[in-house]
């Protein structure tokens, strides 16, 4: 019987005392699980196994006993090895290739085109004072040689900031870009800001991440000239994020100014002040700079002798967004708003008013070609003119008409005077300004004559001047308006009149006669002017249609005129409507300015908070006895006590009495401006 070795004991004997204790192993750590991609891998092999598995059953019962049948057939064996024999050539090339270089040079073809086009673009880009403006100059002249307006092309002297008045550069802020001091960050969302607002076809007027609207709109409209496309759109990119990286807003906005338009020929605020006004852009009042802020504003196609009423508008928006912003006071905008009307623009007459010189000019181009100078002769009758100026003037003083306009054709079509107040437009005016192209002198030599003119067929020349005629008058584009125009022949020429106002249902007399009594005005100057010889047959044709036929040898008189007309067109009729704020004591309701009676308005805040507070309400003004002054309600509230109880503006000092305890009130509460 052998006997058992007893195992060797793995730790210490309990009884086994004199040895010491073996150290304390740690237990070992479980093993961390697959993670999640082993986990994917793994589950997507299994359901991939299954799938194989059961297809392949499948696929074995139904297409192997016909594969196997067929297999049998020689030529389908030599197929098979050839298949086979390309199998293993593809597999060993496409073992052999290294797929790393393929995605590499992959890459490298799609990034080719593209480094090439922004080479192409950055290589190309303008000079940041953009590009250069041939200096032209074309005179047009009445037919006896006289200059009536000059048409110069040119840039001005860029100008330093303290070259330019502190009132320009508020205004142009104010017309271009309210938000333009406001900061922005040129970070990872800035820069694609930026380059997405390139690609845009309109210029956000929001504030946005990475750059303002002011330094996009200098480099689209001023350096790259409007230019739109992929080129021009990274151009714009990369000059937007140029200047707001390099340049304060300060350098930006005087580079606005010395690159902006102002107007179709005028480029640089040194030309727009000195053709404009005639003065050095430093000594430019605010309503000057407000007026050629205005004219900067896209698209600047408006020309300050010919469209002085549109001047006017845009001006005073832009005294408007000054007031809102709290860059200039109330009173201050409103010296400024009374003197828009007297500001003296340059060689501006009814002539160039009624837009005849543009027409010309533009036929005379086109005929000429190319930026050269040029003089200009036309068909206008410079005593004509005179003639159609003062009998419109003194018309529109004694009438209640708002608008009138007197054209005179003769039988080719040729304009020989015109007076108005809106230029010609449309295709009929086109055809107007070619009739009226007489000679073209290009460096003292003739290059074009009109020696004779074949007259129109009298049904031709009367559609003319109907279709001429309610442009120059400007007539009212609402529901109330009434117009009235008279046609009549006098010396060979086609005249007409029109005239046009607005229906406020007041008492007008002789409002029926106006037309007429504005031709025979017309007619009677005409006939003043000639010698006496020529005074005994009467050339005067009375208009069609329009009032009895005159005797051979009568007295061309203006009817008389009610003293009472001008009285009653000037009553101020209550006002309805959806209104704007200008500040906190006035609005602009209706095309005309309503100032909140016993009420000092306030700009910035207050006028922010009381637009939001009558935003898309509408108001019911009454007129309060002074011009312009009413009593407006927004539903049962007082508009005025409204404004002065929340401590938005100051009493007036003739305020009524319960104005003045709401402005109490506001002040015992310390409401709005009379907070401590």
């Amino acid at each position: 019987m052998t006997a058992e070795t007893p195992p060797t004991p793995t730790g210490r004997d309990w009884l086994d005392l004199s040895r010491p204790a073996d150290p304390v192993r740690p237990e070992p750590a479980p093993s961390p699980g697959p993670g999640w991609g082993t986990r994917l891998r793994q589950g997507a092999a299994r359901v991939g196994g299954e799938a194989r598995t059961r297809l392949s059953a499948g696929v074995a019962g139904h297409l192997v006993p016909p594969l196997r049948a067929a297999g049998r057939h020689p030529g389908l064996k030599r197929v098979a090895g050839g298949i086979a024999v390309g199998s293993d050539r593809t597999a060993a090339l496409l073992a052999r290739v290294r797929w790393g270089r393929v995605a590499a040079a992959l890459a490298l073809v799609v990034a080719l085109p593209v480094l090439a086009l922004l080479g192409w673009a950055a290589a190309t880009l303008p000079p940041l004072s953009g590009p250069k403006t041939a200096e032209t100059a074309l005179t047009v002249q009445a037919q006896d040689g006289e200059t009536v307006a000059t048409r110069r092309t040119g840039a001005g002297r860029p100008l330093a900031a303290d070259a330019i008045a502190p009132a320009m550069r508020q205004a142009m802020v104010a017309a271009q870009d309210p938000h333009a001091f406001e900061p922005t960050r040129l970070d990872g969302y800035g820069i694609v800001s930026v380059i997405r607002g390139a690609f845009r076809d309109e210029l956000d007027p929001a504030p946005r991440a990475g750059s303002v609207r002011l330094t996009q709109a200098l480099v689209r409209d001023d350096i790259l000239g409007g230019a739109r496309g992929l080129v021009p759109s990274l151009q714009e990119a990369m000059l937007v994020l140029w200047l707001e990286a390099r340049e304060s807003r300060d350098a930006i906005l005087t580079r606005a100014l010395n690159a902006a338009r102002f107007g179709p020929d005028l480029t640089g605020i040194d030309a727009a002040a000195r053709g404009v006004f005639g003065k050095e852009a430093g000594a430019l009042s605010l309503a000057e700079s407000a007026a050629l802020a205005g004219l900067s504003v896209a698209p600047a196609t408006l020309r300050p002798d010919r469209d002085g009423a549109e001047m006017q508008a845009r001006a005073r928006r832009v005294l408007d967004t000054l007031v809102m912003t709290g860059t200039v006071s109330r009173a201050q905008a409103d010296e400024a708003l009374r003197a828009l009307p007297g500001l003296a623009v340059a060689d501006a007459s009814a002539a160039t008013r009624s837009g005849l010189p543009d027409l010309v000019a533009a036929a005379a181009r086109e005929r000429a070609g190319g930026a050269r100078d040029l003089v200009v002769r036309t068909s206008l009758d410079r005593g004509l003119q005179a003639a159609a100026e003062g009998a419109v003037a003194r018309r529109l003083e004694t009438g209640a008409r708002r608008a009138a306009a007197l054209l005179a054709l003769a039988p080719d079509g040729a304009v020989l005077a015109a007076a108005g107040g809106a230029p010609l437009a449309g295709p009929a005016a086109l055809a107007a300004g070619e009739a009226s192209l007489r000679r073209i002198e290009r460096d003292g030599r003739p290059v074009y004559d009109r020696i004779r003119a074949a007259p129109l067929p009298e049904g031709e020349q009367r559609a003319a001047m109907l279709a001429l005629l309610p442009a120059l008058a400007r007539q009212p584009a609402t529901a109330g308006a009434r117009d009235g125009f008279t046609l009549g022949s006098l010396d060979g020429m086609l005249v007409g009149t029109w005239f046009s106002a607005e229906d406020d249902r007041t008492p007008e007399a002789g409002a029926d006669d106006a037309p007429d009594a504005l031709w025979r005005d017309f007619a009677a100057q005409v006939q003043a002017s000639q010698p006496q010889a020529a005074k005994a047959p009467a050339q005067a044709q009375a208009p069609a249609g329009r009032m009895r036929p005159m005797p051979a040898s009568a007295e061309v008189r203006a009817p008389w005129q009610n003293p009472e007309i001008k009285t009653a067109s000037t009553t101020p009729r209550a006002l309805r409507g959806v209104p704007k704020v200008v500040d906190t004591g006035r609005l602009r309701l209706d095309g005309q300015s309503v100032r909140l009676a016993g009420v000092e308005g306030q700009g910035g805040r207050p006028a922010r908070e009381f637009r939001q507070y009558l935003r898309k309400r509408e108001v019911e003004c009454t007129p309060a006895g002074e011009p312009e002054t009413y009593r407006c309600r927004a539903g049962v509230q007082d508009l005025s006590e409204v404004v002065l109880f929340n401590g938005a503006a100051r009493a007036a000092a003739n305020a009524p009495p319960d104005l003045a305890a709401a402005e109490a009130n506001a002040k015992s509460r310390g409401a709005g401006i009379w907070q401590n």
